[in-house]
């Protein structure tokens, strides 16, 4: 039970926290397309939630309104490593489906 391939929704949850964590290791989005409020990124608030909820970032002052946390960047460490490698691996078959199993196991923080 613990290898099920992650549903349709799982994968493109996983893709749009993907770019959630791109994006806050680039510092490159504001407020409002973490939050959802850019017409079309709907989706993007949701994964912004889903990686605040599994202590993966947090809230930040400032110009950037996300950082990593120690986890998340632990995270990015084991399952991503380099950015432009595992882009580029992203179409390989199953690939996708590897990093949604991996954040789904990322439990929710519970305080």
């Amino acid at each position: 039970m613990a290898n099920k391939e992650p549903t349709r929704q799982e994968v493109e949850m996983a893709l749009h926290c993907l770019q959630v964590l791109r994006a806050v290791q680039k510092d490159s989005r504001t407020s409002g397309w973490y939050l959802g409020e850019v017409r079309g990124k709907e989706a993007i608030g949701v994964a912004t939630a889903s990686l605040v909820r599994k202590g993966l970032i947090q809230p930040a002052a400032g110009p950037q309104p996300f950082r990593l946390t120690k986890k998340g960047k632990e995270f990015i460490a084991t399952q991503i490593k380099e950015w432009e490698t595992f882009v580029e691996k992203l179409n390989r078959p199953g690939a996708l489906e590897k990093f949604a199993r991996a954040l789904g196991r990322v439990s929710e923080d519970t305080k």
